[in-house]
């Protein structure tokens, strides 16, 4: 099932900083559990567990910090003070840098595949958006996935075309809580998330999509113009 994700109005549905308060919540209540659990550990012979868990209040910081760029995005637009400030940028450069950036690039590196080109690619965007953009994806993704594995992103070029492709597997998009609407959409598609990140697109004159299959892969395809 192949659905536009609309951006209009997204503002005006008050469940996106209610969805954004719980996913905090729940991020620092596994920063607290992990901290409790080494606290456990203490002076035992568990090292493994520790790094593990140390790992995980790492991924939940940074998760964290991530998510408050998100309420502050949020606040502007609500202020009506967020400015869209594109320009042309060498996308094969932007997403490098992107891949290779701290905290992210541990999260990243193994997800990300980036298609080379033996020209420069451009496109008018605005670096900040499209970076915000592209993490609520993965981010979004990792969370909903439920094989716990990596989800996987794509970046490629076609003519005149941009596409960040990511998927991943959630046998339960057709269940609670993503029960199916009534036109037969899954409930993933209306999550404010989704609507958000469909506006950060259309800032760049492009689209977002999310295909669904009952217990299968979830496809999502953004589309974002360019020139090589």
């Amino acid at each position: 099932m192949k659905s536009s994700v609309l951006a209009q109005n997204f503002l005006d549905d008050n469940r996106l900083v209610e969805d954004i308060f719980h996913e905090l919540k729940s991020i620092v209540a596994s920063i607290l559990s992990s901290v409790e659990l080494i606290v456990l550990y203490d002076g035992k012979a568990m090292g493994n567990k520790i790094t593990r868990q140390a790992e995980s209040i790492k991924s939940q910081v940074i998760e964290l910090d991530f998510q408050l760029q998100n309420i502050r995005i949020i606040q502007h637009m609500l202020d009506k003070t967020f400015q869209v400030k594109r320009k042309m940028t060498n996308l094969l450069f932007f997403l490098g840098q992107l891949v290779r950036e701290e905290p992210y690039n541990n999260l990243l590196s193994p997800a990300v595949e980036l298609q080379q080109s033996k020209v420069p690619v451009e496109a008018n965007i605005d670096e900040s958006v499209l970076r915000q953009l592209i993490l609520n994806l993965f981010f979004w993704m990792n969370r909903h996935s439920t094989t716990h594995q990596i989800p996987r992103m794509a970046f490629n070029f076609e003519p005149g075309i941009f596409k960040i492709k990511g998927s991943f597997y959630a046998n339960y998009i057709f269940s609670s809580p993503f029960k199916s609407s009534e036109k037969g959409d899954s409930e993933i598609i209306h999550q404010p998330i989704c609507k958000m990140m469909s506006f950060l697109a259309s800032l760049h004159d492009g689209t977002f999509e999310i295909v669904t299959e009952p217990e299968k892969n979830v496809e999502v395809l953004v589309t974002i113009p360019c020139k090589a």
